[in-house]
């Protein structure tokens, strides 16, 4: 009897064998391969960040030549652009009375210095930036004829609000970013007492004296708001965050292979850099600028 037990048992214990053998299961390892990421170096960096705000050129001083008598336009030779210096003579006026006086003159010759155009004075110095009347042109006592402006009183006023009030003032350094690229630095020279009911900004002046600009040319002012010498910086790009703006990290490459996310604390910015606070970073340390986003905590990367 027991002979034909162990006889059953021999014969399971080789299906058994026969069946595992049969149904070998390769274990594979899988590796994940790293992810390709480029780093830069955290540093120190003197940052600045600044304020920008809407500007328009304009020109303070401006003269208004006018009529002094009624009559016809003889002789007038300028044009806008042209420039004309005070006690010059801008144009002559004929009346109907000197018309009128042409015949009298015949008989009486006394007369003659009646008939001789009345001439208008500039009473500034400048360049015509208005004409009104050509040759020929009927004026009344009064009348505009052409509007005179200093180049030298050129200023540039901006609207800064009001919140803004500490952060700028006169003397403030400033630079005037142009249209063109082109940029000027110059100091704020003084502010108007009054506050815009509406948008509650008040006007500060900038004077370009030696600016040759046009009137009414929008401008970008920019005056620093911020300093930090001894910023610990970052790029833009290395910043990530979560949707709402509350938390802020980056990932910091250690031993050139693994990738470990570090909150910080974004502080001043400029156009390309960020100052963060952070107690696990330090200046020379990697972080990730490229290849980095949304991803997890010990990731292992490959630095291009």
């Amino acid at each position: 009897m027991k002979k034909k037990y162990s006889k059953y048992i021999l014969v399971l214990l080789l299906i058994i064998s026969f069946l595992a053998c049969k149904k070998k299961v390769k274990v594979v390892s899988e590796k994940k391969a790293p992810i390709s990421v480029s780093v830069v170096s955290v540093t120190e960096n003197d940052i600045k960040e600044y304020l920008t705000f809407n500007g328009v050129t304009q020109y303070q001083k401006k003269e208004n030549i006018r009529s002094n008598v009624t009559g016809y336009i003889s002789w007038m030779k300028y044009k806008i652009g042209d420039n004309i210096r005070s006690g010059q003579t801008f144009a002559s006026v004929r009346t109907k009375e000197q018309d009128a006086l042409k015949e009298a003159v015949k008989i009486d010759s006394s007369l003659a210095k009646f008939v001789n155009p009345i001439t208008i004075k500039s009473n500034a110095t400048g360049i015509f930036t208005v004409l009104n009347v050509t040759r020929n042109d009927y004026v009344a006592e009064g009348d505009v004829l052409a509007t005179v402006v200093q180049p030298k009183s050129l200023v540039v006023q901006v609207n800064v609000p009001y919140e803004y009030e500490d952060a700028i003032q006169i003397g403030s350094s400033c630079e005037i970013v142009l249209q063109n690229g082109k940029s000027l630095h110059a100091k704020v020279t003084g502010t108007l007492p009054t506050i815009d009911p509406v948008a509650q900004s008040q006007i500060f002046l900038i004077a370009l004296p030696d600016a040759n600009l046009p009137e009414n040319l929008n401008v970008q002012v920019k005056t620093i708001y911020k300093e930090d010498t001894t910023a610990i910086t970052i790029p833009k790009t290395a910043l990530q965050t979560n949707e709402l703006l509350t938390e802020f990290w980056v990932m910091k490459v250690v031993n050139d292979s693994l990738a470990l996310k570090q909150k910080v604390l974004p502080l001043l910015k400029n156009d390309s850099l960020v100052q963060v606070k952070s107690e696990s970073l330090n200046v020379h340390d990697l972080v990730i600028t490229e290849g980095g986003y949304q991803m997890q905590d010990s990731t292992i990367v490959k630095i291009k």
